[in-house]
């Protein structure tokens, strides 16, 4: 749909958290003419869009449920119709999920907590992927020190030591996992988080390039049937090992399809019903594709990737939400980039270093249709605030003890 064909939708999207991820759901809502408001516990980039119409700083939201409530409530009383809600980090999705029945007149295109919990806590994933007999890394469940000695004698080297609860880890160590390189550096690496409190794992690292991971994004209904597919493939990380995608390209759903049908059975087998963002590798060793994750939320590519290609999840998923007929749909436009500068420039100098990747291979790869993080034609200002932001040294969040809205 093109930005002259918008139509004005009475339900708002009220978009919780995430910053970037925040920023990219607005773009997505906004853009098809729904309004949008954001929530979170301090200033984000998302604040400076023309597609955010009013943004709420409300500290503790993303821990207190009660407090959400109250705030959600509130919006939806002001509503003429009822808030759709969007959470976009882990916190806010198990929050969100563990108020379903609390938020009445709001729509929650979420599953309840029991389900949720099933994707976010990864001891609790990887366990449901074994009874499921989903192919993913090896992986176990230590208790205690005790069972950390037993495996490090029994596993290859390096390995991954990974927590339960990612974000929780995330704002510790600011990483998403630890490599161990030998059995004392595992030792090590669970005798720090068991200072700090954080559940851990012990998983086999699948070898192989970032092109290796494909991504499955999507949206099913409450009855966990699915409405929507979109596809994409990493082509560059940072950093290179654990990190994110710089740049990925959409491809065609049709590429996927046993993955695909894997997916679907699984989180059909679990009730799962909202967004979600699955991140499969193909182990070079034997070619099989095996599960790393699977987001219960919407992420900073899942967003305006897919609308750029013709297949809007976001907006989709508001629809069904909202108890429009939203047929199935794996239609869209194959080939399109996605990236993030800032990062995608750091990855590929140390490719470039390496020799894993050429000048006319880096210059090639950002031709053709690209969707970027930060700029866009018709929403300059998150670009311009970023690059200040950058420049000044300061950070854009800021955590505020009272509410502030601006639109």
């Amino acid at each position: 749909m093109s930005y002259s064909e918008m139509h004005e939708y009475s339900n708002p999207a009220v978009v919780l958290g995430g910053d970037v991820t925040g920023l990219g759901a607005a773009r997505s809502l906004g853009r098809v003419g729904v309004t949008v408001y954001y929530f979170d516990e301090e200033a984000a980039i998302a604040r400076y869009s023309r597609y955010c119409k009013k943004y709420f700083l409300l500290p503790r939201i993303s821990r207190h449920k009660n407090e959400l409530r109250e705030a959600l409530l509130k919006l939806q009383h002001h509503s003429n119709d009822g808030p759709v809600i969007f959470p976009a980090s882990d916190s806010y999705a198990l929050v969100v999920s563990d108020l379903i029945d609390e938020l009445k007149g709001c729509h929650v295109p979420i599953a309840r907590r029991e389900i949720t919990e099933v994707l976010i806590d990864k001891r609790r994933f990887y366990k449901s992927l074994i009874k499921g007999n989903v192919p993913h890394p090896t992986t176990h469940f230590p208790q205690d020190l005790e069972d950390v000695k037993a495996i490090s004698r029994t596993i290859s080297y390096p390995a991954l030591v990974r927590p339960s609860s990612s974000q929780l880890f995330a704002t510790l160590f600011h990483k998403k996992g630890f490599v161990a390189n030998s059995r004392e550096e595992l030792l090590r690496d669970f005798a720090l988080l068991s200072k700090t409190g954080v559940d851990g794992l012990i998983q086999e690292i699948v070898k192989g390039p970032p092109t290796n991971h494909i991504f499955l994004d999507g949206y099913l209904d409450k009855e966990s049937k699915p409405k929507a597919l979109f596809v994409r493939r990493r082509l560059r990380m940072w950093p290179l090992l654990l990190g994110n995608s710089s740049l990925c390209i959409s491809i065609c759903a049709s590429e996927v399809y046993s993955l695909k049908e894997m997916l679907f059975k699984y989180l059909r087998s679990i009730g799962w019903h909202g967004i979600f963002s699955a991140e499969f590798k193909m182990d070079q060793m034997n070619g099989l594709f095996k599960l790393l994750e699977i987001n219960a939320r919407t992420s900073a590519w899942f967003n305006t990737l897919s609308a750029k290609c013709g297949l809007n999840l976001m907006f989709l998923a508001y629809l069904d939400a909202v108890g429009k007929n939203v047929p199935y749909s794996e239609e869209y436009e194959a080939g399109t980039r996605w990236v993030c500068l800032r990062d995608d420039l750091r990855s590929s100098i140390l490719m470039l270093k390496d020799g894993d990747l050429s000048i006319q291979g880096w210059v090639s790869s950002l031709q053709g249709k690209v969707d970027h993080l930060y700029y866009a034609k018709d929403d300059l200002r998150p670009l311009v605030m970023s690059l200040a932001h950058m420049v000044s040294g300061k950070p854009i969040g800021n955590p505020l003890r009272r509410i502030r809205s601006t639109g």
